[in-house]
């Protein structure tokens, strides 16, 4: 409803005004003022439409007022009425573009007249507001979108060469700059509840400049711009600033993990496949640990409660026949030892006949003498490095036996009923912790072992048949958008919008425009 301000020294005008638009109903919320300055402190306090003012008032006149309205809120519509002598008055109320004047004793038929065009001079300029903002916003949008877009292609390499790219910065370019990405990881789905909102903080709290990526619901990456490649100690800071406002805004735990610095946009391809490379193994790390490429142990936490967590998960690891995951995690294990040096020899060898006791009691039950013979070489080994080597060197001796007893096939079997329950329960909110629960895994080794056998993530895996069934629904039905988007079990529309258009390109209706 639009507002509407009445201002007169005489009260029973005011309130006679106040009244009339009582009794013609029409549809606005009466205002009243006393006199011009009380008007423009209300002006200037509160929200209003139309302003309709006596001329000759005490302290400041309605002329004053209109001009001074006019400078300060020129979209609000003004209505000056007076009496006959009064036409100077007039005169310079037309020079103020008084959009009305009305002349006392106001009669109701040229009183109504006035105000409806004032009213429909404030729908029409909020209409003229509405379709500016609309613009602005598809221009925005599309830039966003642009930008999205050359994010993709520098992550995936399919535009290797520089000049695209660097556009996305505000400003000219430097002739030559350093690209840090930092990918942000959350153990169950995050970015498509508040995506936004995260990408806010981050400019809240990043100094540096930088771009932005939304990956999946998991997932998204930082992409830290520099004129030079950055200390680690700077972009520890950094990851650790991320973290620590995830967790204060969010209560939320998230992974970080640095990629090697890029030379140029051309090398931000390289830099994100190291990543990938080591997201297959953060299936060993702690939920909100900082990882950096090629130095995958730092920052990490060493105590005994850790080492056997990893070592609990190299079991999970030999338990599906795993040896190239249970390698791994016997290479992260030995990295702490080595890098700390604060555990015994007895304690390494102990953690290490633990592994082997349950690695072999599972492929020789019933032999006691070879389990007794593995665990007399891991007592006599005579040095870190050798006592790893043995480890290897038993593992690969598993790996045969693994194989020749179906463990890969068990695997297999995995696998497929995991893509069976997505194929089945697409439309549902659909999560890493609720299909380990039915796969009796954990989530951390489920979307490792995802990812190992299918070459892609499981989340990824989710958002693809997501994606190719939203096609379907959009050529072959007049389901609205949010319908599809429900349909499919998203929980938040503009996110499945934004998914959709990093995939295809379009939106979902432009695409169904396209397709019909």
């Amino acid at each position: 409803m639009q507002r509407i301000l009445i201002v007169d020294d005489e009260r029973i005008e005011r309130e006679g005004i106040r009244n009339l638009i009582r009794k013609l109903e029409l549809e606005l919320e009466p205002i009243l003022a006393e006199n011009g300055e009380a008007a423009l402190e209300i002006v200037r306090s509160e929200p209003v439409d139309i302003v309709i003012t006596d001329i000759k008032m005490p302290f400041m006149d309605g002329l004053e007022l209109s001009e001074k309205i006019r400078e300060e809120k020129p979209d609000i519509e003004l209505i000056i009425y007076s009496a006959f002598n009064e036409f100077e008055y007039a005169r310079r109320a037309m020079r103020t573009n008084v959009s009305n004047y009305l002349l006392k004793p106001i009669q109701v038929p040229e009183f109504l007249a006035a105000v409806h065009r004032a009213m429909d001079a404030c729908l029409e300029k909020e209409a003229d507001k509405a379709r500016e903002r609309e613009l602005l916003e598809g221009y925005r949008r599309g830039m966003v979108y642009e930008r999205e877009k050359m994010l993709l292609d520098a992550i995936n390499g399919t535009k290797p060469n520089k000049p695209s790219a660097v556009s996305l910065q505000e400003g000219d370019a430097p002739e030559r700059e350093w690209i840090h990405l930092l990918l942000a990881e959350c153990p169950r789905p995050f970015f498509d509840m508040h995506n936004d909102d995260f990408y806010a903080m981050l400019g809240e709290r990043i100094p540096l400049p930088f771009d932005y990526l939304n990956v999946n619901e998991n997932q998204s990456l930082l992409f830290v711009r520099s004129s030079v490649p950055l200390p680690k100690e700077m972009l520890r800071s950094l990851a650790e600033t991320i973290a620590s406002g995830t967790a204060e805004r969010y209560e939320q735990q998230v992974r970080l993990i640095v990629g090697a610095a890029a030379d140029g946009w051309e090398g931000v391809h390289n830099a994100y496949c190291g990543i990938e490379r080591l997201l297959e193994f953060t299936f060993f790390m702690n939920d909100d640990a900082i990882l950096f490429d090629g130095e995958q142990f730092a920052g990490a936490a060493v105590d005994e409660v850790e080492l056997q967590s990893i070592a609990d998960k190299i079991y999970q690891c030999l338990d599906y026949g795993d040896m190239r995951g249970a390698k791994y995690g016997v290479e992260l294990l030995f990295s702490y030892l080595k890098t700390k040096g604060q555990f015994s020899s007895l304690y390494t060898k102990f953690l290490c006949s633990e592994i082997m006791s349950k690695a072999v009691g599972k492929e020789h039950r019933n032999n006691l003498s070879v389990i007794n013979d593995y665990l007399d070489k891991i007592t006599r080994s005579p040095s870190l490095h050798d006592l790893k080597d043995l480890m290897f060197d038993m593992f690969d001796l598993f790996e045969s036996g693994a194989e020749s007893k179906g463990k890969g096939e068990s695997t297999n079997k995995i696998i497929e009923g995991i893509k069976q329950m997505v194929e089945e329960h697409y439309d549902q909110d659909l999560s890493l912790e609720g299909i380990a629960e039915q796969v009796y895994l954990t989530p951390s080794y489920l979307s490792y072992l995802f990812k190992k056998e299918t070459g892609q993530s499981l989340i990824r895996y989710i958002t693809q048949v997501r994606m190719d069934k939203a096609v379907t629904l959009l050529r072959d039905t007049n389901m609205k958008i949010v319908d599809i988007c429900k349909r499919l079990g998203y929980r938040n529309s503009n996110y499945f919008i934004q998914s959709f258009r990093q995939h295809y390109g379009v939106t979902p209706a432009k695409f169904r425009d396209k397709n019909p």
